[in-house]
C-alpha cells in the first residue's frame, strides 16, 4: 500500500505587527528600522484605523469600498502627498513619478505607447537574452553554488531596461545608476521620517548627505546619457528619442534638461527595482516550496519543448503567472503609498480635515483577514480564474490602482514571467533551511539581510 504524504503548508516570513499604535517616538524609531512594523495589528482586521486622538493625523486605509473611493471615484481628490515629493525629489525630480495636474498628464501621455502590452511582447527576445545572460554568469560560478539573489535579479531587470524602454546605457553608466540608486535608497526612511514630524527639509538626519551625493551622481549619469545620445544623433523609438523629439502640446517647447533628467532618473530606477524584487521574493518561495517549483518547470517544459520563450508562450504560462501573482500578494514590490485629502471630507465614519495623511498599506491589504482566507500562506491556487474573478478590485494591487496605476505593469508582468520561465529551463533554486528575511520596506520591499539562495544549473 502507497501512504501519500502531505506536503506541509508553506507560512513564509512576515512582519510582526504592533499590538497597537505606538507614542509617536517609539513609532518613528519602528519606522525608520521597518516602516511595516510601525502599523498597529487592527489595521490588518479593521478597513481604517487612525493615528491622533483629537484630530486624525494619520489613516491607514484598506477596505475596499473606501480604497474605491480614493483611489478611483474621487481620485483628483485625493492627489499624491507632498511627502512623496520631498523625499525623492532629489532624484527624480518632477518626473512621472511626484508630478500632478496637467504636467503628469503629458508626461504620462509621452510615454504610455512603449508600454502597450502588444508592444512590449516585441521585447520577449531581448528579455529572454538578459535572463540566459544571468544563468551563464551562475554557470561560471559552478555547477552548485549560493547566489546573492537579490543582486543578481537587479543585474538582470537593470539589463532588460537598459536594452528597451532606455536603449544606449553602456555597462558602466548602468552600474553608476545602480550604485547611485542604493546609496539613495539605503537610509531613505530616515527622510520619511523627518517629513512626518514636519522638521525642515534642509535638517541634517542620518545619511542625508549620502543621499544627496548619490542623487547629483546618478543625475549627472543621466546627462552624460543624454548628451551621448545628442552627439550620435537622436534616432530610434525608444523613451530616450521621444523624450527629446517631443514638443509641449500647447507651447510647442522642448523638454528641458532637467525636465529629460526627471523622467529618465524616474525610468532608470523604478523601471527595473520592482521587477527585481518581485523575481527575488519568486525564486525564494519557489525555493522553499519545492513542488511548486517542479510544477512550474514542467509547465514551461511543456510550452517550450527546452526552446527559447516567444512571445506567443506568454499566455499558455498560466501556473507560472500564478505563481508571480502569489508572490507579488505577499511581498508586494512597492508595499505602501500615500495619499492626502484636498479638503476636509469623510473617509467611512471618520471625518478628516484638511490635510491628513491617508497610509494605503498595499502589503497589509494585500494580507488582510476580511479579504483573504489563512491569508499569510503561500497558495497560487488563490488565481485560479474561478477564484480570481470574486476577487475586488482593491483587494490585489501589486501596480496600485486607478489613474496612478503603474505605467509598466505590462512590462513588468511580462518581464518577470519571461525572466522567471528561462531560470527555470537551466537552474533549480534551493532554500538553506536557516534563512528567514522579514520584509523590509524601503520604497520596495526588500528581504532583510539579501537572499542568498543556492543555485544549481543544469
Amino acid at each position: 500500500m502507497t501512504v501519500t504524504v502531505a506536503k506541509p503548508d508553506l507560512y513564509p516570513p512576515s512582519v510582526k505587527p504592533a499590538a497597537r499604535a505606538l507614542p509617536l517616538t517609539l513609532s518613528i524609531l519602528r519606522f525608520v528600522r521597518n516602516p511595516l512594523r510601525s502599523i498597529p495589528r487592527a489595521v490588518y482586521d479593521q478597513p481604517i484605523v487612525t493615528y491622533g486622538k483629537k484630530r486624525p493625523l494619520i489613516a491607514w486605509v484598506t477596505g475596499s469600498a473606501l480604497l474605491e473611493n480614493i483611489l478611483i471615484k474621487n481620485a483628483e481628490l485625493f492627489p499624491k502627498t507632498p511627502l512623496d515629493k520631498r523625499v525623492l525629489r532629489p532624484v527624480v525630480g518632477e518626473g512621472l513619478l511626484t508630478a500632478e495636474g496637467d504636467h503628469w498628464r503629458w508626461q504620462r501621455k509621452l510615454a504610455s505607447p512603449l508600454f502597450r502590452p502588444g508592444d512590449v511582447l516585441g521585447y520577449v527576445p531581448t528579455m529572454v537574452e538578459a535572463a540566459n545572460e544571468q544563468v551563464a554568469r551562475w554557470r561560471a560560478r559552478g555547477s552548485t553554488h549560493i547566489a546573492a539573489i537579490d543582486e543578481d535579479m537587479t543585474d538582470t531587470t537593470f539589463a532588460v531596461i537598459a536594452r528597451t524602454i532606455l536603449a544606449g546605457i553602456d555597462e558602466t553608466e548602468g552600474a553608476e545608476i545602480q550604485r547611485t540608486g542604493r546609496a539613495y535608497i539605503r537610509p531613505i526612511m530616515w527622510s520619511v521620517a523627518s517629513a512626518l514630524m514636519l522638521l525642515p527639509e534642509s535638517l541634517w538626519h542620518p545619511g542625508r548627505r549620502n543621499m544627496l551625493k548619490a542623487a547629483r551622481e546618478g543625475r549627472d549619469v543621466v546627462q552624460r546619457l543624454l548628451n551621448k545620445r545628442r552627439a550620435h544623433g537622436v534616432r530610434g523609438d525608444d523613451l530616450v528619442a521621444r523624450m527629446l523629439a517631443t514638443r509641449h502640446p500647447e507651447t510647442g517647447d522642448a523638454m528641458t534638461d532637467e525636465q529629460l533628467i526627471d523622467n529618465l532618473a524616474t525610468f532608470l530606477l523604478a523601471g527595473h527595482e520592482t521587477t527585481a524584487k518581485a523575481l527575488t521574493w519568486t525564486l525564494y518561495l519557489l525555493a522553499r516550496s519545492p513542488e511548486w517549483q517542479e510544477r512550474v518547470r514542467a509547465e514551461v517544459m511543456a510550452v517550450t519543448g527546452g526552446r527559447p520563450l516567444q512571445a506567443d508562450d506568454i499566455a499558455k504560462l498560466e501556473i507560472t503567472q500564478r505563481v508571480l501573482k502569489e508572490s507579488m500578494r505577499l511581498y508586494p514590490p512597492v508595499p505602501a503609498m500615500t495619499r492626502v485629502n484636498r479638503e476636509a471630507t469623510d473617509i467611512g465614519d471618520v471625518h478628516f480635515p484638511a490635510p491628513a495623511l491617508i497610509v494605503i498599506p498595499i502589503y497589509i491589504v494585500h494580507r488582510h483577514r476580511a479579504l483573504w482566507d489563512d491569508p499569510d500562506k503561500f497558495d497560487p491556487d488563490r488565481f485560479l480564474p474561478e477564484r480570481e474573478a470574486k476577487h475586488t478590485r482593491m483587494q490585489f494591487m501589486p501596480f496600485g490602482v486607478g489613474p496612478r496605476v503603474c505605467i509598466g505593469a505590462a512590462f513588468a508582468m511580462i518581464e518577470a514571467t519571461v525572466v522567471l520561465a528561462t531560470f527555470l529551463q537551466s537552474a533549480s533554486f534551493a532554500w538553506d533551511g536557516r534563512h528567514e528575511p522579514e520584509p523590509i520596506s524601503r520604497v520596495t520591499l526588500h528581504p532583510a539581510g539579501g537572499m542568498p539562495l543556492g543555485v544549481t544549473i543544469s
